[in-house]
């Protein structure tokens, strides 16, 4: 396999997200004791001439009333001008989430872990290393909005820049009880060293009830700064069951 171009790693990187699907921000809800939800989520990415695609399902169960065990692989496909196309297995992220905060309409919650360096032949994390990552979250929930603010921290060994932060904020809105609206921008620290350079991005989302249970998503991300994909086309299908 030859080197991937610099600029696809770095699409593959911004399109991958902690959040529920198609959203780049945490929120604070949790599934409840013995309850699970499946995200199925796809991304189309062009940054230049480069494209890729990124499958990353996750899996979340309520261990209790206020904390989720997930997992999250991936499953990556990248062509670039210059080096073909290549696909494999993405770097695997283990986390848990809690809630540790919740007074209507307020919550707080940390979602933290470790990616896992899972990736076939160089499609993941620097030198197959561990990196753990943690994102204090905070929500307010004000009927038909909700909003959403996420700082975060990741510490990627082997990269040039291994201290790595992640800000973003949402909105989201309640058109009726199965339709939603989403507003969700996104600044996030450049893993080279230049200088004031960070990738920022802002999506519109909308997220469809086609039953209890069962939701479908799309998604619009496209860039306001001179680095990262230029832009994302988003889809998700999310089951959710358990007790």
């Amino acid at each position: 396999m030859v080197p991937l171009a610099g600029g696809v790693v770095l699409a593959i990187m911004a399109a991958s997200a902690f959040a529920g699907h198609p959203m780049l921000s945490e929120d604070t809800g949790t599934q409840g004791t013995s309850n699970w939800e499946l995200e199925l989520g796809y991304a189309w990415i062009r940054s230049g001439a480069e494209r890729s695609f990124l499958f990353q399902p996750q899996l979340s169960y309520g261990v209790s009333p206020t904390f989720d065990l997930i997992v999250q692989p991936s499953w990556m496909t990248t062509e670039a001008t210059s080096d073909g196309r290549e696909r494999g297995l993405g770097d695997t992220n283990l986390d848990a989430k809690w809630r540790i905060y919740g007074a209507a309409p307020w919550s707080i919650g940390i979602r933290a872990g470790v990616g896992l360096p899972t990736a076939q032949r160089g499609l993941g994390l620097p030198d197959g290393n561990v990196s753990p990552h943690a994102i204090l979250v905070a929500t307010a929930d004000l009927t038909p909005f909700a909003f959403d603010v996420n700082l975060g921290l990741s510490y990627v060994p082997g990269d040039v820049r291994t201290d790595q932060y992640h800000l973003s904020a949402a909105a989201t809105y309640t058109a009726n009880e199965r339709l939603f609206l989403v507003l969700d921008v996104a600044a996030d620290s450049n893993p080279d060293l230049v200088p004031g350079s960070y990738q920022a991005v802002a999506l519109l989302g909308v997220i469809y009830t086609v039953h209890p249970g069962l939701d479908v998503d799309v998604g619009y991300r496209g860039r306001f700064s001179a680095v990262g994909p230029v832009r994302q086309w988003l889809l998700g299908i999310t089951f959710r069951g358990g007790k």
